[in-house]
């Protein structure tokens, strides 16, 4: 399970503007392209863009668990019949991002974890013959998954396949003061990434970077330094996401994890885990940047309310950006994912 500790929060600036275009596929699934315009920067005045990605792939199984062992899912037919090659060598999946999706799933949650279990996604770390392991351990497999679940592996987002690398990345090369940079949310604060030497990389390593997940919830600061370029996004339209929530005092940069705007009575669950108070100070906030300041927006027990203006104001999200979620000190909020599901 992916967990994020919570550093301060470091102010940046916003420029977005999204456009797209929708199909659907012969399975009736939607796809769709997000174009996100990144203004023009330089290298002592780079531009700032809040971004997010809202799109999953195809899935390369489709099935269901028939066992639970460990941290290990017995997947039906994931190896094929004695009459067919194996799909996969053993642990090919794990040697690039892949995930695993629950679609379908039985489990009743731990209701301080994800209570609905629909959209979350695990990290593929191994597979030998139908056995597959995830990144969960095993006192909590039971909280999540469920016997004959219903689940998809499908391939991870990955700083590569959304931005690109060598000669296909579009932005601007070089060491971190020269050219691109991109901010992520992590378990030590913000984490840089620059494109250098035709790879992605990141301070305190040499390592090839490119294969970095991105997950459907985690939002994205794309400095640019260069003149203005749009970057694609593109893939299925996920039909539910996991949400991450952090705890008591925390931070995080979420994404709209759908290639629509959402509303924040869509994106935010305030049925549990989450401060309302019709005093800010006692309430949890959401941060949206828009123009030249942070415009604050809380919920006052009935309505979002804009801080700024003092109206209520449910706040709509452009498609393929992010925003800010400071939570407030009381004790009880506690780390936790939640389920959006794309409206109807």
């Amino acid at each position: 399970m992916l967990l994020r500790k919570l550093l301060p929060f470091v102010g940046v600036l916003l420029s977005l503007n999204t456009f797209g275009q929708w199909g659907t596929t012969q399975t009736g699934l939607q796809t769709g392209v997000t174009n996100i315009i990144i203004p023009a920067g330089s290298g002592s005045n780079p531009s700032f863009t809040f971004i997010s990605s809202a799109y999953t792939q195809e899935s390369v199984y489709a099935g269901w668990v028939d066992a639970i062992n460990g941290s290990e899912l017995t997947l039906d037919g994931f190896t094929g019949t004695e009459l067919e090659d194996p799909p996969w060598e053993d642990n090919e999946l794990a040697q690039t991002a892949h995930l695993l999706r629950v679609v379908d799933g039985n489990a009743d949650g731990n209701a301080n974890v994800f209570s609905t279990v629909n959209g979350h996604i695990f990290n593929v770390i191994g597979h030998v013959g139908n056995d597959l392991t995830v990144n969960l351990p095993p006192d909590q497999m039971l909280s999540y998954f469920a016997i004959y679940d219903g689940v998809q592996i499908i391939k991870a987002a990955t700083l590569e396949s959304l931005f690109g690398i060598g000669d296909d990345f579009t932005g601007t090369s070089g060491t971190p003061a020269v050219g691109d940079n991109l901010l992520i949310w992590s378990s030590v604060g913000w984490k840089v990434y620059f494109h250098y030497n035709n790879k992605w990389q990141t301070f305190g390593t040499r390592a090839d970077q490119s294969s970095t997940i991105i997950y459907p919830d985690e939002g994205m600061i794309y400095v640019h330094r260069g003149d203005g370029l749009t970057l694609s996004f593109s893939g299925l339209v996920p039909q539910n996401i996991q949400s991450y929530l952090p705890g008591s005092g925390g931070k995080f940069l979420m994404s709209n994890p759908f290639p629509i705007a959402m509303n924040l009575s869509q994106l935010i669950d305030i049925s549990t885990n989450w401060s309302s108070s019709s005093n800010i100070n006692d309430a949890d906030q959401i941060l949206v940047w828009e123009n030249s300041a942070w415009t604050i927006y809380y919920h006052d027990i009935n309505n979002w309310i804009n801080f700024t203006s003092g109206e209520i104001d449910d706040k709509s999200i452009e498609a393929g950006s992010s925003f800010m979620i400071l939570r407030c000190n009381d004790a009880w909020l506690v780390e936790s994912y939640t389920k959006i599901d794309l409206p109807e």
